[in-house]
């Protein structure tokens, strides 16, 4: 060992975990050896105030207010100061697209940095059409917040590290996301209250539950992700390995209590109640017998409106049976027996019968540990998305 070589084992990071219904936040220890996991040593979660209006100005705002009391809460609990700070967006704040890129050519040519860039900021063109369609007449250009190439082939051969090798045929599947220039500075210029001038860089949450599952399990290596938010549900579709698709639809966590309290006619607080009640097996047969017809129809519409997005996909791309499903705790299982009810559930996107897993907590605490406070599976999963990156 050298007289001034680091003997560090692990670097500090803040990850703020930015939905559509609340923001988490968290200290955590990143280890910078493989055979090590995350430790998170503080968390925080605060609700994103809802206004009745729905303008993207008016969300960001409530958004940064929650964001700002997460930094502040999570800055006075004593974590330590980190070294960088990880913002990982959910629906709606980003739009993600998967490319497969292929060249072909007669004489062998380098892959160099400058290539690799060229490419990227040509797919660019194409998604700028995809943002526009998302988030409409936005005073706001877009910004990209991240690119990861998931694989890339040299002449039909897998290669970890291509820079500065020659080929004749390449192709790579690569992420590419963006979000409204306008949300990340509101972000930034949140963050450099309480953090002042620490780096912060940006993340979707579809690549960090990709790059998460990848890593706790090795096998299947085709399934689907799934992430019901509080506004709209994700799905991924991983083939071998590889994401290759990313899809989106308007009904979440939110549309389903709310389409719940209109058909029973009763506060969304009563409803919440209810769903409670249902999950511990504890709601009286009088109530029950009212309920679960209005919840059926409601799960049907849920799957009806996931059916018509994942028939949007190309015929030759077989959706998995196997899904690796995240929503919050009081709503997971009722979206997972919707898969797993073959009788009233089955989708005909889907050939056989699904098998789900939770990415809930008691799933993922073999791979991070968590020092305080109530477990965040969605931060659990950013962690280790954050170990992956920092180590690859």
């Amino acid at each position: 060992m050298g007289l001034f070589s680091s003997s560090k084992k692990e670097k500090t990071i803040a990850i703020f975990d930015i939905g559509s219904g609340s923001v988490g936040g968290a200290i955590v220890d990143i280890p910078l050896k493989s055979n090590a996991i995350p430790v998170i040593k503080k968390i925080v979660r605060t609700d994103i105030k809802s206004s009745k209006t729905s303008d993207l100005k008016t969300f960001i705002k409530d958004m940064t207010s929650a964001l700002n009391e997460t930094a502040n809460s999570l800055y006075n609990k004593k974590g330590g100061a980190p070294e960088e700070i990880m913002c990982v967006l959910s629906s709606p704040w980003y739009l993600s697209a998967v490319r497969e890129i292929k060249i072909n050519r007669e004489k062998p040519f380098v892959f160099t940095a400058r290539l690799a860039d060229d490419l990227i900021q040509k797919e660019l063109l194409g998604i700028n059409k995809q943002y526009e369609d998302k988030y409409g007449e936005v005073d706001s250009k877009p910004e990209m917040i991240e690119h990861y190439a998931m694989s890339v082939f040299l002449n039909g051969y897998f290669v970890d590290d291509p820079i500065g090798k020659k080929c004749k045929n390449l192709e790579i599947d690569m992420i590419i996301s963006l979000a409204p220039k306008i949300c990340l500075d509101s972000i930034r210029e949140t963050l450099s209250r309480t953090f002042h001038d620490t780096r912060i860089n940006f993340s979707s949450f579809t690549l960090s539950t990709y790059l998460a599952v990848r890593e706790k399990y090795i096998s299947p290596l085709s399934y689907l992700l799934i992430d019901v938010g509080s506004e709209v549900t994700d799905v991924g579709v991983v083939s071998k390995g590889i994401l290759k698709s990313t899809l989106s639809f308007p009904f979440g966590k939110k549309t389903f209590l709310n389409s719940i309290s209109k058909k029973l006619k009763m506060d969304l607080r009563d409803v919440e109640e209810i769903i409670g009640l249902h999950n511990d097996k504890n709601l009286e047969t009088s109530r029950s017998d009212k309920f679960e017809p209005v919840l059926k129809s409601v799960e049907n519409s849920w799957l009806e409106s996931f059916n018509k997005c994942v028939n949007s996909l190309p015929h030759s791309l077989i959706l998995p049976n196997t899904i690796f499903l995240t929503a919050d705790k009081d709503i997971i299982n009722k979206f997972a027996d919707i898969f797993r009810n073959e009788k009233s559930s089955q989708t005909p996107a889907i050939d056989n019968k699904c098998d789900v897993i939770t990415l809930d907590t008691p799933m993922l605490l073999d791979a991070c540990k968590v020092n305080e406070g109530n477990a965040d599976p969605f931060l659990i999963i950013e962690s280790i998305a954050a170990k992956n990156k920092t180590i690859k």
